[in-house]
């Protein structure tokens, strides 16, 4: 929608115009989510899911997002998009997801400079937004490999269609302050490194870390034509971690999605490559998923497979876990879908030191059941 505020509104939202005047337009997203998983070993899932039974209806995994966006000039617009993400004990974090001035040097070429979504992934841009692709929640084992969730800094953005066919290339430079949970396969080693050097650290599977990135250069490229598209990607980054700093890592991805006459495929591969210092909590690895579906009328029937494992330099580490996702898409109306999967996990190494995405060595399955709504407005 669009409403005409003035200036000292606009300046609230923080979008600031030289002009009397400034022209918002306003739109929004949420996904709220109930997730059950069969799991009674007392380990947690990576993203803090705990082990109990029942239904879990606190706001993990739920979020609701608002965008904000204005044009200073013929040349110039700004973005800004507020989120509030879900977490246990029906909390939520509050923290601005992007916040950037984009000058268009032509129709094609576009340059943006502030705090941008990171395009690591397949659907980096549009993550947070259930609505835009089929899942409950995107496939854990490619989508937990990279908890960096934007760039601040310089992104350089060609976009053009010729004969029905829209090319992107992005070239993209910056830093950030990020945070993940903690490695579970690594939590009682990296606490024993440290405690030899008298540092006092005392993670748990369930803690965030914080690291900074900087110096990250990537590059981000896709071709979309008559209901496909195909995507690569890659970044370079140095990392501040754990009391060091300027690690190395690296991310690289590619991707495809396809829908058209009622078949719906979306495949993504990644890997992951770190240097000493973050070969324990980031360790090496390779991950992918294939989703097939086939849209009849409201609904999309779908199937997941997906894998984790062991990248470049073979870690005890690295996770390793397959899976396989039973979903049901249901098209509430234009702008609302109701969804349904249950995902099954087999974790590798049972019993050893790796359980998977799982806070410690797992000896059985596990059966995770989300319900989601997701929205725009």
């Amino acid at each position: 929608m669009k409403i005409r505020v003035t200036n000292l509104l606009a300046g609230a939202l923080v979008l600031f115009s030289p002009i009397s005047y400034a022209e918002i337009d306003i739109s929004g997203y949420a996904s709220f989510k109930a997730i059950a998983n069969s799991n009674d070993q007392k380990v947690s899932y990576y993203n803090g899911l705990g082990p109990e039974g029942e239904v879990n209806t606190d706001s993990r995994e739920s979020n609701i997002g608002i965008q904000f966006s204005t044009d200073i000039s013929s040349k110039m617009d700004m973005t800004v998009v507020m989120s509030a993400r879900g977490g246990p004990a029906q909390k939520y974090n509050f923290e601005t997801e992007w916040a950037y001035a984009n000058y268009k040097f032509n129709d094609d070429v576009s340059l943006r400079i502030g705090k941008v979504k990171g395009p690591f992934y397949m659907v980096s841009d549009y993550k947070d937004v259930g609505y835009a692709y089929p899942w409950a929640s995107v496939p854990d084992e490619v989508y937990s490999t990279n908890p960096i969730r934007s760039v601040n800094g310089l992104d350089l953005v060609y976009q053009k269609t010729i004969n029905d066919v829209t090319y992107l290339g992005e070239l993209y430079y910056g830093n950030g302050t990020n945070s993940s949970y903690m490695l579970p396969t690594a939590v009682n080693d990296i606490n024993t490194a440290f405690s030899l050097t008298g540092t006092p650290f005392a993670y748990t599977a369930t803690s965030k870390v914080d690291f900074k990135t900087h110096d990250m250069i990537g590059f981000n490229a896709s071709v979309a034509f008559e209901g496909m598209s195909f995507r690569i990607g890659y970044f370079d980054t140095k990392v501040d971690a754990f009391g060091q700093k300027d690690l190395d890592g690296s991310f690289g991805g590619i991707g495809m999605t396809i829908d058209k006459n009622n078949f719906v495929v979306y495949a993504e591969y990644i890997v992951r490559d770190t240097g000493p210092g973050l070969e324990m909590a980031f360790p090496d690895a390779k991950a992918g998923y294939l989703t097939l579906g086939y849209r009849m009328g409201d609904f999309l029937p779908y199937i997941t497979g997906a894998a984790i494992g062991e990248g470049a330099d073979k870690s005890i580490y690295a996770p390793k876990q397959t899976s396989t996702t039973l979903g049901l898409r249901y098209e509430m109306d234009d702008a609302a879908a109701f969804k349904i999967e249950a995902k099954n996990i087999k974790p590798d190494s049972y019993g050893g030191n790796a359980g998977g995405l799982f806070d410690g060595p797992i000896t059985e399955d596990v059966t995770i059941v989300s319900v989601a709504i997701d929205v725009l407005f």
